[in-house]
């Protein structure tokens, strides 16, 4: 008998195999390609966040999923009983150290369920601006088990999915993105408020990044034994935009006040915005 007589069986176990791992591969590889095709397409990431987190989602699961039952097949289809008769005899007693493990999976499995509740429930999606413990950024990724949020400074702050279930999450895109921009100018009280009025909302209506609706507004807030709040109130298309428009009027409005006769409280020390930097 010749060696390929001798073990064709084998080799023709393995040449499955191997076929079945190439299928399961090429499942992937062309769902990954449908989806990224049809995120570009429909420009998914800037028309339809939540669309696209779910996508990526599915794409995740289905990589999971594939690689259990190809891996699954190959050990229906390979002879495998030399490797069960060792694996016995490696775990027969190691019911502790299974416990242990099951204790430790109870935490990987609560990332995954919350990942894949966070994915489809969405209360943050791709993309969103979102405060989380105390981190103001925007969602890069939401994996299987992690959630990676790129920060205002650039860091990555990477949050197992179980907290995102946990506690409350501040969203500054889920809804309606606008954010107002808020600046706030201590005055004497002999300063004339209706001057400094105007010349906010005059700064705040040549910004490119003011929105005409909704109205903007100056409002005289508190008042203490140094003198009085002036708060402006004008709205931008994200938190970002309402960010820079309030530097830049408070920026353009104490360059002028200080060259005028407006009387300003405290020597500008008190100068403040809102909202505060992330």
């Amino acid at each position: 008998m010749s060696f390929w007589e001798a073990n064709q069986k084998h080799f023709i176990d393995a040449g499955v195999s191997v076929l079945v791992l190439l299928v399961a591969w090429l499942s992937y590889w062309l769902l990954r390609w449908a989806i990224n095709r049809f995120s570009r397409r429909n420009n998914l990431a800037e028309v339809d966040p939540g669309a696209e987190t779910r996508f990526r989602m599915i794409e995740r699961l289905s990589a999971v999923v594939l690689f259990f039952v190809a891996v699954g097949l190959v050990f229906w289809i390979m002879d495998v009983s030399a490797l069960k008769r060792v694996a016995v005899g490696i775990f027969a007693s190691a019911g502790v150290v299974g416990i242990a493990l099951g204790f430790a999976a109870q935490t990987t499995m609560a990332n995954l369920v919350s990942g894949i509740i966070v994915a489809f429930a969405q209360p943050i999606r791709l993309g969103d601006n979102v405060n989380i413990e105390n981190e103001y950024g925007a969602v890069e990724s939401i994996g299987l088990f992690y959630t990676y949020i790129r920060t205002w400074d650039n860091r990555r702050l990477v949050i197992p999915n179980k907290l995102l279930s946990d506690q409350a999450i501040r969203n500054y895109t889920l809804v309606d993105p606008r954010m107002p921009a808020l600046v706030v100018l201590r005055l004497d009280y002999g300063a004339d408020v209706d001057a400094v009025r105007a010349l906010l909302l005059k700064e705040a209506l040549a910004h490119p990044l003011f929105l005409a609706d909704p109205e903007p507004s100056v409002q005289v807030i508190d008042t203490d034994d140094l003198g009085v709040s002036a708060r402006l109130m004008a709205w931008a298309s994200t938190q970002a935009d309402a960010w820079t428009l309030a530097a830049d009027v408070r920026e353009n409005v104490v360059q002028k006040l200080a060259a005028s006769v407006v009387p300003v409280g405290g020597r500008w020390s008190r100068i403040m915005s809102e909202p505060q930097k992330p």
